[in-house]
């Protein structure tokens, strides 16, 4: 009797367990077709370039836009009243610049004509050094001529330079009225809008605070010019003989 007990119970239990995941699967079968209840949709994948944001500080304030503003210096300093100046003084100069070059110049021809007309007299060694004494003067003429027109332009650059020196606290105090960032060469732009141009606007203060400004720069070594003693220096003839000095270099061009 124990022993029977014993095997419907075992038979028992053996049936349970072979019944229960029938059991199961029927019961979830229904479930699997409904939706469930609080699902969570899957994540879609992130893009490559994508890169996590951090927060921003709230103390730190947003950047402000950066204005650019354009200026024409060189037409700036022609309009003012300080390059309309230096412009004159300059003009100035150089009129009398070319004034004595044509003085020299007709002075050594003078010379030139002069020892010509001594030549049938000279001795031959005579006449040959006072060839090249004055072929010597004339070259140096030349020269000294020639540094005066570089020392007019080396003034006429430092009188620009002086301007846009002087221009810079106007143009600064301009960019911060504006609140600008960068002021650009309106040569070097390609298109601009009409109120980012401050050329007019540098040239009504610069008149307003400076004027005229000052006389042109003085540099070292200004205009030099052949000393009046070496004007007596008689000068060698056109038709000199294949010994003597040619006459490259006895006239100014």
């Amino acid at each position: 009797m124990r022993v029977r007990a014993g095997v419907w119970l075992g038979a028992a239990l053996l049936a349970l367990s072979l019944g229960a995941p029938a059991d199961a699967q029927e019961a979830t079968e229904g479930a699997e077709l409904a939706p469930v209840a609080g699902e969570v949709a899957p994540l879609s994948e992130p893009a490559e370039d994508a890169v996590a944001e951090e927060p921003s500080d709230p103390a730190e304030p947003p950047p402000m836009p950066v204005a650019v503003l354009v200026l024409d210096v060189e037409q700036a300093y022609d309009a003012s009243a300080w390059g309309k100046r230096s412009q004159e003084q300059l003009k100035t100069a150089a009129r009398e610049i070319e004034a004595e070059n044509k003085r020299l110049e007709a002075q050594l021809t003078a010379e030139e004509q002069a020892l010509s007309a001594e030549r049938q007299t000279l001795d031959p060694a005579a006449f040959r050094k006072k060839a090249e004494a004055f072929d010597a003067r004339a070259q140096q003429v030349r020269r000294d001529r020639a540094k005066a027109v570089r020392a007019l332009n080396a003034r006429a650059d430092a009188d620009r330079s002086a301007f846009l020196e002087a221009s810079l606290p106007v143009v600064t105090a301009l960019m911060q009225e504006r609140d600008a960032a960068i002021v650009l060469d309106r040569r070097q732009t390609l298109l601009a809008i009409s109120t980012a141009d401050i050329t007019a606007e540098l040239v009504r203060r610069m008149d307003e605070t400076l004027g005229e400004g000052g006389p042109l720069p003085q540099l070292p070594g200004d205009a030099a010019t052949a000393p009046e003693a070496a004007a007596a220096t008689p000068a060698p003839v056109d038709d000199a003989t294949p010994s003597e000095p040619d006459d490259q270099g006895r006239t100014l061009p």
